[in-house]
């Protein structure tokens, strides 16, 4: 099994390694049966996250109410017969369009990670690419969430606007944020538990189950 994993890899430790067990068979093992699945959960959620950003940036519908409707670039109002439309954004929403922009763009520059990681063989690449998308991911989420939530504040304080409803557009935002997330973790995960498992504090949560467990067993 180990030796079909190597050539499956094609990657070879280095006899002269100082840390054997880095890229040893433990962790051509794991890598392959315990976070593929996560790898293959996260490059899924990588095209949700991107299909919903771009579609909610791409809405039209991001506040409406009665006789107004606007999008993230412009904003619409109808009167019985006349029907205009305003390109003039206020600073705010500058701010919030730029955020959205940079989070769907860095997001789509760690899909080119996370889908050269499933691509690659060699395990220290795959490992860099899957760690360096995920971090990515992070910053993505981040910012839109930071949009997200500025941009609903800016409406309830401006005084013109009385009666809304957020549109299709708002909540699309919050889909691809929360996937953007999702693809951050899982992309990352292996990396989380390896640094909480070295944390003094889950060390003694474990020290501790493993010792109540084993007096268990001996009564």
């Amino acid at each position: 099994m180990v030796s079909k994993m190597k050539n499956f890899l094609k990657f070879k430790t280095e006899e002269k390694s100082h840390d054997l067990r880095k890229y040893g068979e433990e962790y051509y093992l794991r890598e392959a049966k315990l976070w593929r699945p996560f790898r293959l959960f996260g490059v899924f959620s990588t095209v949700a996250a991107l299909s919903f950003a771009l579609a909610s940036v791409l809405e039209e519908d991001w506040l409406h109410g009665k006789g107004f409707q606007t999008s993230m670039w412009s904003a619409c109002y109808w009167s019985t017969n006349e029907k205009g439309c305003l390109t003039k954004r206020p600073y705010w929403q500058n701010a919030v369009i730029g955020m959205m922009v940079f989070a769907l763009t860095f997001g789509t520059t760690a899909a080119v990670l996370a889908f050269c990681g499933v691509c690659t063989s060699p395990l220290p690449k795959k490992i860099y690419y899957f760690h360096s998308a995920g971090e990515i991911f992070l910053v993505s989420a981040l910012c839109s969430c930071i949009a997200l939530v500025i941009y609903p504040i800016a409406i309830e304080v401006d005084p013109t606007i009385n009666n809304h409803t957020y549109g299709t557009g708002y909540g699309l935002g919050w889909g691809g944020t929360v996937f953007f997330f999702l693809a951050s973790f899982c992309m990352s995960l292996d990396d989380l538990v390896r640094e909480s498992s070295n944390a003094k504090c889950c060390r003694y949560c474990w020290k501790s189950s493993s010792n109540e467990r084993t007096e268990l067993q001996q009564v």
